[in-house]
């Protein structure tokens, strides 16, 4: 009788412990990778440039609406874009949905823009600049401070 109770208590420990609990933390929470922010900002190449952002090289921006110029370069030991439009609204019109193509590719897929096959992860636009950021949003995000301060 003893067997069949321990037996029975041993039976009921597995199946609570293997049942689910909604209550449960979520770990699959959703990482950022875009922010916009900074509607009346105004930047050009130098503001960038003036705060430690690498540029590499100006890339052809003739088939992407309303930029006045892209330029390849890297801060914190890390590939990033910065797209200058003429306006903010224009950054978001032409530019969120450009981002959010390039950060959604598969690895295979090579950038229209620069030949290299660079995964950007992040991006942000502030202002009249968009920032495409190979690690993360966090990298864009000080980056675009630093201009600001």
């Amino acid at each position: 009788m003893i067997k069949k109770l321990y037996l029975i208590l041993i039976l009921c420990l597995f199946v609570f412990s293997c049942g689910s609990n909604e209550d449960s933390i979520n770990i699959s929470e959703e990482i950022p990778t875009s922010l916009i922010k900074s509607p009346e900002k105004k930047y050009n190449v130098e503001d960038f440039i003036s705060v430690g952002w690498k540029k590499n090289k100006k890339l052809d921006n003739s088939n992407f609406q309303s930029t006045i110029g892209i330029w390849y370069g890297f801060f914190n030991r890390r590939d990033a874009e910065v797209w200058i439009y003429d306006t903010h609204q224009n950054a978001i019109n032409f530019g969120e949905k450009y981002a959010e193509e390039v950060i959604n590719k598969r690895p295979s897929q090579i950038d229209p823009t620069n030949p290299t096959q660079i995964r950007y992860h992040a991006y942000i636009i502030s202002g009249n600049a968009m920032i495409l950021c190979e690690d993360n949003l966090e990298d864009c995000i000080e980056l675009i401070n630093l201009v600001d301060e």
